[in-house]
């Protein structure tokens, strides 16, 4: 068996070195590290009945073997072993039922089948027709890539009563559909499932279908496939089917060697809040588990308060932008306006400045007031992911201003936020208490109006307080923002 995990990574190594950049997106394949294979198969339980194992989008079959290396390592006292693993790619179907074979010849009693059949479109056909095998395990690196909504994929998902728009979480969805409850689903996939609007419907089905029973984090982000060059933030994920919720283990290490692994036991509140609609997984950090304070927090809708996404999609008003403001025009604002959380307009650049006053703008018109900006996308080398700025009746130039769609706004039903509610939220979004609960549920860089309504916030009594504090101050930085907000964390 040690002889097979020494083949198994050098396969994938050479795999990773030899196949084209080309042929593994159009795959979306991205075989996992002999080292996470392993960590993932340790998370079973131990059992002492038949087990049927699901594996896929199963590449050279690691994660099989990993968790077939553990049983027999262990001495499980397993009657039966049965694996069914798929991979579409036919380049690999050789290596991948050597191995499979490798690994279930240390078995007294066992079978396996290799399909190289698209494992959603067969899937969801034998679910359709309830003829499909159910399993009492599956581990799998589902493939990552977007599927559209007339695809074939999205149809073969919707067979299991999901809506989704990423091939791996149709796969969980289908996995999932094919385990026997209180069988258990281990998935390595992407993070960003965990908050956004677009997996909402993805966050319920697992809700509705399984009990959350361990998360765990590489607090590196591009070192679990280091050698692939993958920089999507990855998690490891533990289901099981038609359990009782109960605490969910969370554990964290940097990178593939498990170095160092810490593990807690963390409240299911903490990590989906009560009430919370849009269903948000929070996953806290090391440093907030057992530090939450109790104070209660509120939602934007609590406060009156609303955030929108800018109304101007530029190319769409092309004929409308203008380099430079002018006389029947208003300002137009982007990122590029917005330095040391406040608006510098206008600025030379590539963007336009204005837009002119026509029929078709005039519903996206802001007027005179206050506003706080969110810029929606940052870049990976900035620090914060949550960037707040504020716009004042003093950065009007006339009675009316609008936003570009790469920006959200904080408003009142359209109208200006009070002054000193503007400067609280600009402290407190600003603040590195945000930045951490934003990251929690969000593993990009992206920023969306629904990520910001699900962020906590303070009563308006204490914004009030922030902002007064903060407009106070000369110069803004991040120990200003921290030290005024600190006294409402506290």
């Amino acid at each position: 068996m040690v002889a097979l995990s020494e083949t198994l990574e050098k396969e994938r190594i050479s795999h990773a070195l030899e196949t084209s950049v080309n042929h593994k997106e159009s795959f979306g394949q991205y075989f996992t590290p002999y080292q996470i294979a392993k960590f993932m198969a340790s998370l079973f339980p131990v059992t002492d009945k038949k087990i049927k194992l699901l594996d896929p989008g199963a590449g050279i079959g690691t994660l099989s073997c990993s968790f077939m290396e553990r049983i027999v390592r262990e001495k499980w006292n397993t009657p039966d072993i049965h694996v069914s693993a798929y991979d579409i790619d036919k380049g690999i179907y050789e290596t991948l039922s050597e191995n499979i074979a490798s690994s279930s010849a240390a078995f007294k009693k066992s079978d396996y089948e290799i399909f190289s059949e698209d494992f959603l479109e067969k899937t969801s056909f034998e679910y359709t027709w309830k003829i499909n095998e159910t399993y009492t395990h599956v581990i799998m690196n589902p493939p990552y890539k977007k599927i559209l909504t007339s695809s074939k994929e999205r149809q073969f998902a919707r067979a299991f009563g999901l809506e989704t728009v990423n091939l791996y979480s149709a796969f969980m969805g289908a996995a999932i559909s094919l385990t026997e409850d209180n069988g258990y689903i281990i998935a390595i996939v992407p993070r960003s499932f965990c908050n956004g609007v677009y997996y909402k419907p993805f966050r319920e089905f697992i809700l509705k279908n399984c009990a959350i029973k361990h998360i765990h984090l590489f607090e590196s982000r591009d070192k679990a496939f280091r050698d692939e060059a993958v920089l999507q933030e990855n998690i490891i994920i533990m289901l099981q089917k038609n359990a009782e919720q109960e605490n969910v283990k969370i554990s964290y290490c940097n990178d593939d060697s498990f170095s160092g692994l810490s593990e807690f036991d963390v409240p299911f509140n903490q990590i989906l809040r009560k009430n919370d609609s849009e269903k948000y997984f929070n996953i806290p950090t090391k440093q907030q588990i057992g530090n939450e304070n109790l104070m209660v927090y509120l939602n934007l809708k609590d406060l009156g308060i609303k955030v929108s996404t800018g109304p101007i999609v530029d190319f769409r008003m092309k004929d409308f932008l203008l380099k430079d403001y002018a006389e029947k025009s208003v300002p137009l604002i982007y990122s590029v306006h917005l330095k040391k959380h406040r608006l510098l307009w206008p600025q030379e650049s590539k963007k336009p400045n204005a837009i002119l006053e026509a029929d078709e703008v005039a519903k996206q018109l802001f007027p005179k007031g206050f506003y706080v900006i969110v810029k929606r996308f940052s870049t990976k080398e900035e620090e914060k992911r949550v960037v707040a700025s504020i716009i004042t009746p003093d950065d009007f130039i006339n009675d009316s201003i609008t936003f570009e769609n790469h920006l959200n706004v904080f408003h009142i039903n359209k109208n200006t936020l009070s002054e000193n509610i503007a400067y609280g939220l600009v402290c407190w979004l600003n603040s590195t208490y945000i930045d951490e609960k934003f990251r929690l549920f969000s593993g990009h860089t992206q920023v969306n109006a629904t990520d910001l309504r699900n962020l906590p916030y303070p009563n308006i009594d204490d914004l009030e307080v922030l902002g007064i504090q903060l407009k106070s101050e000369k110069e803004w930085n991040q120990n200003v923002f921290d030290k005024i907000s600190e006294v409402v964390i506290k």
